[in-house]
């Protein structure tokens, strides 16, 4: 799953763009200044994108841009209220791919970041595939779940977790793997959440929730979304 990190020191447009971007599909981390997102940027699996504000406390976007780039980071997308000329050269002289004047319509900011990521050679979720056996229809792109014919509401927590298991379809997924995408790291509940989340999605797919077709347990490691018989079932 395509994973963004976002640096503000803002919580509201952090938690605002966060529920934004992980309702499209995303995997979202948050930090909230830049030495947290060099922290959080260096301690895991880099980013496939960054969001960086340029006016932050301590150090600033241009310091944080210049440092995420010496990591590694591939794609910044760079936000900001600042919209001389000057600013606008300096950051992407530091690495910055793209800048975006703050304020701006969220549809803008989800095309800018779907540019970025094709042109990194990422996959976004508008590029996720269809899986359809017949009885179980998952379309990530429309967001929509149809089990035996009648469409299933799901929150976004249990979309979230099907669609990580649609992207691994047939894998075993690891459950720190799914805590992990799903709630982010430092959960102690983690393993609880998992399975109580596993169990509302089978009673809304699974013909016999006691008995799951389609989400099936590996005892001790994790869970797994069974493959259609067909590769005809599991499209673009």
């Amino acid at each position: 799953m395509t994973r963004i990190l976002l640096i503000d020191d803002d919580p509201m447009i952090l938690q605002l763009l966060k529920l934004f971007l992980e309702n499209e599909g995303y995997h979202v981390d948050v930090a909230e200044g830049g030495m947290q997102g060099i922290e959080a940027a260096a301690g895991h699996q880099l980013p496939d994108l960054v969001i960086l504000d340029l006016i932050m406390p301590v150090m600033d976007g241009f310091e944080t841009c210049r440092r995420l780039r010496e990591f590694g980071v591939q794609t910044i997308l760079v936000i900001s209220n600042r919209r001389d000329e000057r600013s606008v050269v300096r950051a992407l002289e530091l690495g910055a791919d793209a800048y975006l004047y703050k304020p701006f319509e969220l549809p803008v900011l989800l095309a800018k970041i779907r540019t970025l990521l094709r042109r990194s050679g990422r996959p976004t979720p508008i590029e996720c595939k269809v899986y359809d056996d017949g009885n179980l229809v998952i379309d990530l792109n429309k967001r929509r779940v149809e089990a035996r014919g009648k469409l299933v509401q799901l929150t976004a927590t249990e979309f979230r977790l099907l669609s990580i298991l649609m992207h691994n379809v047939g894998r075993v997924v690891p459950h720190e793997e799914l805590i992990r995408e799903v709630w982010g790291t430092g959960k102690d509940s983690g393993l609880t959440s998992l399975k109580l989340y596993i169990h509302y999605l089978r009673r809304k797919i699974e013909k016999q929730p006691k008995k799951p077709y389609y989400l099936l347990a590996e005892w001790g490691i994790g869970y797994r979304l069974r493959e259609p018989e067909t590769a005809s079932q599991f499209t673009s």
